[in-house]
């Protein structure tokens, strides 16, 4: 973990950011409400990716700066897509967030990964990915679709560009907070893993 003047990074976090701002300088109200943080730690996360020179603040918000945009390119490439769960069945709490991740189901242990989003405050997380052109659990040989048609069917329209052996995270939580924070702290882990 890095640490700025003493006080450690909380890496997962800065992802976070980082990737909100992938597109556009946002204002720190905006980002609270993206990533379910609180206005205290995304303010305090910025100053420390502001003398990392990985931000700039303006009037117009916060904004990457080009060693941002290397940062983000070199270690959130295989970051496919990041959305809202908005399923029928598999809910494990009343918010969750999923990701596409390209190409990294191969060998992954759900349980450990499973482990640090709930050590983040999400109450549970799932692991999906496409083989042989099927969505099943990552631990599992039978296709979703034969036990939960409706879920299978919305992940797939959410992430077109599944392909084989890419990886969807899904977490959990009681606030839309906890499910970003249990699901970048995956990603984190993830991404410092390869």
């Amino acid at each position: 973990m890095s640490s700025h003047k003493g006080v450690p990074v909380r890496e997962h976090i800065a992802y976070q950011l980082l990737y909100e701002l992938r597109a556009t300088p946002l204002g720190r109200r905006t980002l609270v409400k993206r990533t379910g943080l609180t206005e205290s730690v995304v303010r305090t996360e910025l100053e420390k990716l502001e003398a990392r020179k990985l931000v700039s603040f303006s009037k117009l918000g916060t904004a990457l700066t080009a060693r941002g945009r290397r940062f983000l390119s070199e270690k959130l490439s295989a970051i496919i897509d990041i959305r809202e769960a908005q399923l029928k069945n598999l809910m494990l709490d009343r918010y969750g967030r999923m990701a596409l991740v390209r190409g990294a189901a191969d060998g992954l242990s759900a349980w450990l990964y499973r482990d640090i989003a709930v050590r983040e405050g999400a109450t549970a997380a799932l692991f999906l990915t496409k083989r042989q052109g099927v969505l099943r659990f990552v631990e599992e040989r039978e296709a979703l679709a034969k036990k939960n048609p409706d879920d299978s069917r919305l992940i797939e329209q959410a992430f077109p560009a599944m392909k084989n052996d890419d990886l969807i995270i899904i977490a959990f939580g009681p606030d839309p907070g906890a499910a970003a924070r249990g699901l970048w702290a995956v990603l984190w882990a993830l991404v410092s893993n390869s």
